[in-house]
């Protein structure tokens, strides 16, 4: 069943829609975020790729800054363009600024730690930007295949 789109923020621009949505800061909310990517890229080749993507930065957003704290919660931004999708994720700050490079310090074996060199991997371009104090965007775009 698709997620109730009362709630979501849609706005078309020539070549592309941008949808919004935020979230309570609760990992109960993950699977919700991925069934809405799944849902607004149905006909994607990014789909797959788009839902794990938009998890882990869910996941990071609630586990490492204040979206995660009673009350808070987490934004998620798609923009879909025929060159592909931009999936971003605003936190409430508070947390360190996401790095996308491990530089080789990640245990392997470790269950923490890889979300983002994932992200990197599937992405054709990331980023991030803000502060502790103003919360970050932080950023993935996806090309089709």
């Amino acid at each position: 069943m698709p997620p109730a789109l009362t709630d979501v923020t849609v706005r078309l621009f020539p070549g592309g829609v941008i949808c919004r949505r935020t979230f309570p800061g609760r990992s109960d909310q993950i699977p919700r975020v991925r069934r809405f990517i799944r849902f607004l890229l149905e006909d994607s080749p990014c789909r797959d790729d788009a839902e794990q993507v938009v998890a882990e930065l869910a996941a990071n957003a609630i586990t490492h800054t204040g979206s995660g704290r009673f009350n808070g919660t987490f934004t998620v931004k798609l923009t879909r363009r025929a060159g592909g999708v931009r999936i971003t994720v605003y936190d409430r700050g508070g947390g360190a600024t996401p790095r996308f490079d491990s530089r080789g310090d990640t245990d392997p074996f470790a269950e923490h730690g890889r979300g983002l060199a994932l992200v990197a991997a599937l992405a054709s371009r990331v980023g991030c930007r803000g502060t502790r104090a103003t919360g970050h965007a932080v950023w993935a775009e996806l090309s089709p295949m």
